[in-house]
């Protein structure tokens, strides 16, 4: 009997650290708190304005505060490896969100045109180059072949 109870608690015991890791994803963030808020100019996907992020010490989630006005994604994550948020080591994203275009593929509304509606999952990601953080925001279809119907792009400048 001893050794059947002795079984079953190395099996419990390995049952929850399984648990434990699938729920952890295995995801490591090693850094200092960081905070970061950007000027957003030279938007296509909505009006200047401001972005905040934010990530807390040796935490791998991002927290967003955005003008609604920028029409940015009010959510987002770090990545895996490095977090560096002035660098943009981070993205943002909104999932199945309703997306109103014109035939032409614009997003201002018109009197004279009904809008198509879509169901899109929008990912933006940061690039850095020439000293510039630009953020790019792509719109993809939620239903295969998820084809790509709206792409817009912003500068971000640190304040």
């Amino acid at each position: 009997m001893k050794i059947i109870l002795s079984n079953l608690a190395a099996t419990a015991a390995l049952a929850t650290t399984a648990v434990l890791l699938v729920a952890d994803g295995g995801r490591r963030c090693d850094h200092d708190a960081q905070e970061i808020t950007y000027e957003v100019s030279e938007n296509t996907c909505g009006e200047p304005g401001l972005l905040r992020v934010r990530t807390l010490k040796a935490d791998c989630n991002l927290d967003v505060e955005v003008d609604e006005r920028t029409g940015l994604p009010s959510t987002g994550d770090t990545s895996f490896d490095r977090v560096v948020l002035a660098e943009g080591t981070w993205h943002l994203a909104e999932y199945d969100v309703i997306f109103a275009m014109n035939r032409d593929g614009t997003l201002e509304p018109r009197e004279d045109e009904q809008p198509i509606h879509l169901r899109v999952n929008r990912h933006c990601e940061p690039t850095q180059g020439d000293g510039v953080l630009r953020l790019t925001c792509t719109a993809r279809e939620t239903a295969p072949p998820q084809q790509e119907v709206h792409t817009c792009e912003a500068v971000l400048t640190p304040r």
